[in-house]
């Protein structure tokens, strides 16, 4: 009898468990986007961002015909030299959603990370 009931529990238990517990899908633990630097300015222009996960934002500036020799991300207090052909790498940690504007140093130039 005593089996009975505890394999009796124990199916309910399969049965049910899944149904009560929370989503525990897990968020990925860092986001990455590069962006490019050509004649035609940054590709891609508005690269789309989780709010509230780290990002990784790699800029590579392919083209020496433009001015933007760096980078700024002014809301969160970033600027970087772009040299030629060479990755830089951005981290920081978006916190509210929103489009953030990146420019070249003069601003002459610009994109927009789109927070969700």
């Amino acid at each position: 009898m005593r089996k009975t009931i505890s394999y009796a529990v124990s199916v309910i238990l399969l049965i049910l468990f899944p149904l009560v517990t929370r989503d525990t899908t897990a968020k990925p633990r860092l986001q990455s986007v590069k962006i490019q630097m050509t004649e035609r300015g940054y590709e891609p222009g508005s690269p789309r961002l989780r709010r509230g996960i780290p990002a990784r934002v790699t800029f590579v500036r392919i083209t020496d015909a433009t001015c933007a020799k760096e980078i700024v991300l002014p809301d969160f207090d970033i600027r970087r030299a772009l040299p030629l052909n060479q990755a830089v790498v951005v981290n920081f940690t978006p916190k509210k959603r929103g489009a953030y504007s990146f420019v070249c140093g003069m601003n002459m130039m610009s994109g927009q990370l789109i927070v969700q």
